[in-house]
Order: structure tokens, then C-alpha cells, then sequence
């Protein structure tokens, strides 16, 4: 199976590239350096949850005569050690088989970078775990932490003194914890900072024994009880035991995170945005989370995506479900500004009806104007007969990158560059000596019917007329040999954004 590189970050002059659960990093002219490798005893499901099936309870029956407690009487029962006959484990019907080879796979869904390039964050999902490397300036990484939080992160930003991860997760929390943790941050589950959840009440303990109930039926049903306590005392997620302070929470799944200064003042802000078509501008410092700002409201449609022009700090780009991407003065609450990505999808892909924003990048450098650059997924009608005349709509990718000029608080098409397959990440790198840094995309690979696999990480270079294609600067994806993984189940992750939209009676 053929796994591209999907998530792109610059660490100084190293490019680090997530490809399923390990990360790469390259030099400027893309050769390998080194790779970390998620841990296998992990990966091969063997300190995740439990493969064992979870049984459901047992549709009653009519009681049956009263009978003693013996071995062997039924062939629903079994003699345990103590003597007692007990049923046997009920079958499950209906359900998956939860062995690790089905597990969701612990693909790394964020990669961050620290502004003076010393450490580096991943988030795997499906373990909701931060994991943070410290970075030798030479692309070699070093694991220091790996933190189990809560919930499953979806997004995560670094402050600005690089001492804090804000880890936001999709139930609508956004966590802080420190970037190095240190011993004394590690305490008991007491000690920790306020819980998004109440003390549980006392759990609920069965009255009845072996000995006190005689039916089939009524033993049957307390054999359930037992078995529903314990599978509900194994899924009960443990508090975490470090450091990790709740700041704020939406009603509704947060998509994105970011973290801003005001202009004039300084002071820290956290912008969020979820599936609600909100924005929301929270003040920073942890005492004064709860405290909300300003909103910028104006989507019609979620909202996926947030950026911050580095040379721009009171600009906010956002982009989601809608046709246009909007720009925004943040800390007023503003819109200033709005383009149309779905005219330039279709003439791309003229069969789009819907687009959905899957990356937003600012391009600048001092003394030149920025670009923000556009990746996005489109939503056609299904050329199936039935399927059209019941309007359902399908996913896919554009084959494109679309670079929009932000000057004069105006957001303007420049430029769109055809890829020749759907782009997935894009980021800089500085290479040589050049005004200009290149752009790196990370694209989903073409394999060809003899086999032969299509670059995933092109370079486009950048001089005083526009960015081209640099052709002597790619890198090839890797076939993963013996991975239990589906066509179906990679799209699924890395196109994942148009399934945020919310579904009509229409569609």
C-alpha cells in the first residue's frame, strides 16, 4: 500500500514530513536524513484497548423452571474453578471484529514546530496522544514525551514563548500543557487542574449472587449486569496524570486553533473556530480563558481553517465549507475582505458545486506582499442514474493549489498552479542562498498499472516572475510493505474535511 507524505512543517532549514505514523526529515534539496518511527509495541495494538469483543446484553426470555446451581446441567453454562456454573459468554452479532489488524490506525492527524526550531509536536488520533521530539538543529529527532489527553486532539497550536501546547479536541475543549513537562508537573489525578467533567457517583454493585438467584433467566440477566460493570469500568478513560489545565470549551466540535497578540497591546489571544460556523476570539492568559472578546461571525458553513499572516498579526484568514475564503481584523470582530474559491475550483473541475478548505498557507517575506495559499476538497453530483436523481453528492480532491494576494486589506486570485494529483500539505523551505523560499507540497502519489509510484513531495521554486516547477527536486512516496490497510480507509484520513458539513434532507 502506497502512503504519501501528508503533513508538512519547516524547522529551520530541515523539512519534517508525517507519512501515516512516522515522521521524515529532509534537507533542503529533500535528501533523507532520518526518521522517527512510531513504537511498534503500540502499533501492534498491544498496549491499546482491549481486542477482546464487547458483548452486548441478552434479548430476555421466558423464565424457566426454577433449577439448582450445577455443572453441566445446560450447554450455555460452564464450571468455573469455584464450582459454580455460569454462562458462557454470549455471541456477538452485527459487530466488527475489534482484533488489533482493525484497530484505526495511529495516524499522526497534526505536526508543529517551534519558532526557534528546537522542538517539534505531533498528535496522533486515534491514541489521543501529543507527542513532543526535541530537535538537534540537524533533522535528527529526539523523543522527550508522549501525553494521553482526555480527548482526542484535532488541532493543536504552539504559543508564542514556545512554552505552551494549546491542544484543542473535538468534543470542544482546548487543553494547555506545558511543553516540557517536568517531574513535578507529574502528580495524581486528584492534584491535577480542573476536570471537564464532575466526580462520577459511586458505582452501582449488584445485590444478588449465584446463590440467591435461581432462574435462567434472572441468572442470565446478572451475568450481564457483571459483564456491562465491567466493560464499563474498562472504557472509563483515566484521568491524565500531568499537567494540562482545561481553558475553554464550544458546544460545538472544534476544527482549528490559533494563537494571536493584539496589535496595540500585545496581549495574548486564542482564536478557535468549529463545525458551527463560529469564530471566536478568547483573551490568552489561562485566568481569563473564559472571557470572550470578540466573534467573527459571517460563515454560512463550517468552519475548517484559520491563519495568521506572520508579517500581518492583525489579519485572520479563514476558510471552511462556503465558496470564499474571508479575511478578517480579529480583534475588532471585523470582515474586511472576501474571495471566491469555488469560481476558481471550477474552472479547474467545472463539475464542483461545493468546495470544502483543507489547508490555508501565508507566503511572505519582508518586503514582499503576502500570498495565502489554498487547498481544498470539492463535492460533485454522483454520475450514477439513481444516485443522481436522489441528489447524492460525493468527495474529492482538486488537483490544484490556488495562491491568493493579500495587500490593502484585499484578498485578490493571482494564481493557480495544477498539480498532477490532489495536493495534500504545503509548507516553505529556505534553500541556499536564494531571496526566496521554495514552496514544498505533499501530494497524494499516482501509481501507474505497472506499478511505478509518482512523486509525493514537489518543489516549486520562486524568483521575480512567479513559481515554477522545479523538477530535479522530488521526492517519491514509499510502499509500505505488509500494512492491513484499505484504499478506502487512507481516503478517509486524509481527505477528511468535506465530511464536516452538515448533511440536509436535500442532499
Amino acid at each position: 500500500m502506497v502512503v504519501p507524505y501528508h503533513l508538512l512543517t519547516e524547522c529551520g532549514n530541515v523539512l519534517f514530513a508525517a507519512r501515516g505514523s512516522d515522521i521524515y526529515s529532509f534537507t533542503p534539496q529533500l535528501q533523507h536524513i532520518s526518521t522517527w518511527k512510531y513504537p511498534s509495541a503500540r502499533q501492534n495494538g498491544s498496549s491499546g484497548p482491549s481486542s477482546a469483543p464487547k458483548a452486548s446484553p441478552l434479548p430476555e426470555e421466558p423464565p424457566s423452571k426454577r433449577r439448582k446451581v450445577g455443572a453441566g446441567q445446560d450447554g450455555d453454562t460452564s464450571v468455573h474453578e469455584n464450582g459454580v456454573a455460569q454462562p458462557q459468554a454470549p455471541v456477538i452479532e452485527g459487530r466488527k471484529n475489534q482484533d488489533p489488524s482493525h484497530q484505526e490506525r495511529p495516524f499522526i492527524h497534526g505536526l508543529a514546530a517551534t519558532t526557534d526550531h528546537r522542538h517539534v509536536v505531533a498528535i496522533t488520533g486515534s491514541d489521543k496522544t501529543i507527542w513532543v521530539f526535541e530537535h538537534d538543529g540537524q533533522g535528527n529527532l529526539k523523543q522527550l514525551s508522549q501525553r494521553t489527553m482526555p480527548k482526542r486532539p484535532c488541532s493543536i497550536a504552539i504559543t508564542s514563548d514556545n512554552q505552551t501546547i494549546l491542544s484543542a479536541d473535538k468534543f470542544g475543549d482546548v487543553y494547555s500543557i506545558p511543553l516540557i513537562p517536568s517531574p513535578s508537573n507529574f502528580t495524581t489525578p486528584d492534584a491535577t487542574s480542573r476536570s471537564a467533567t464532575p466526580s462520577a457517583p459511586h458505582a452501582f454493585k449488584p445485590q444478588a449472587n449465584e446463590f440467591t438467584v435461581h432462574t435462567k433467566r434472572n441468572l442470565k440477566a446478572l451475568e450481564n449486569q457483571k459483564l456491562g460493570l465491567k466493560i464499563k469500568a474498562a472504557d472509563k478513560p483515566s484521568e491524565p496524570t500531568f499537567e494540562h489545565t482545561l481553558l475553554l470549551g464550544h458546544v460545538s466540535m472544534l476544527t482549528a486553533v490559533a494563537v494571536g497578540a493584539h496589535p496595540a497591546t500585545q496581549r495574548p489571544y486564542i482564536l478557535t473556530a468549529d463545525r458551527d460556523e463560529h469564530i471566536r476570539v478568547s483573551r490568552g492568559d489561562p485566568s481569563q480563558a473564559h472571557i470572550i472578546d470578540a466573534y467573527c461571525l459571517g460563515h454560512e458553513d463550517f468552519v475548517s481553517r484559520l491563519c495568521i499572516p506572520p508579517l500581518s498579526p492583525e489579519i485572520l484568514v479563514s476558510g471552511g465549507g462556503d465558496d470564499d475564503i474571508f479575511v478578517w481584523n480579529w480583534a475588532e470582530g471585523r470582515l474586511i475582505a472576501r474571495a471566491s474559491v469555488l469560481e476558481q475550483v471550477q474552472k479547474v473541475t467545472p463539475d464542483a458545486i461545493k468546495v470544502a478548505v483543507s489547508r490555508l498557507f501565508a507566503y511572505s517575506e519582508e518586503g514582499s506582499a503576502t500570498t495565502i495559499f489554498v487547498i481544498c476538497e470539492r463535492q460533485v453530483f454522483s454520475t450514477l442514474l439513481f444516485a443522481y436523481i436522489h441528489r447524492k453528492l460525493t468527495a474529492s480532491s482538486v488537483p490544484a493549489v490556488f495562491g491568493y494576494d493579500l495587500s490593502g486589506n484585499q484578498l485578490q486570485h493571482i494564481v493557480t498552479i495544477p498539480t498532477a494529483s490532489n495536493p495534500l500539505d504545503i509548507s516553505t523551505l529556505h534553500r541556499g542562498a536564494s531571496q526566496f523560499p521554495d514552496v514544498i507540497l505533499a501530494v497524494d502519489p499516482l501509481v501507474s498499472a505497472e506499478g511505478t509510484v509518482g512523486a509525493s513531495l514537489i518543489v516549486l521554486t520562486r524568483d521575480e516572475t512567479g513559481l515554477s516547477l522545479h523538477p530535479d527536486l522530488e521526492k517519491e512516496a514509499l510502499v509500505i510493505e505488509g500494512e492491513n490497510i484499505k484504499l478506502e480507509e487512507l481516503q478517509k484520513i486524509l481527505y477528511a474535511t468535506e465530511s464536516l458539513r452538515k448533511t440536509s434532507d436535500f442532499e
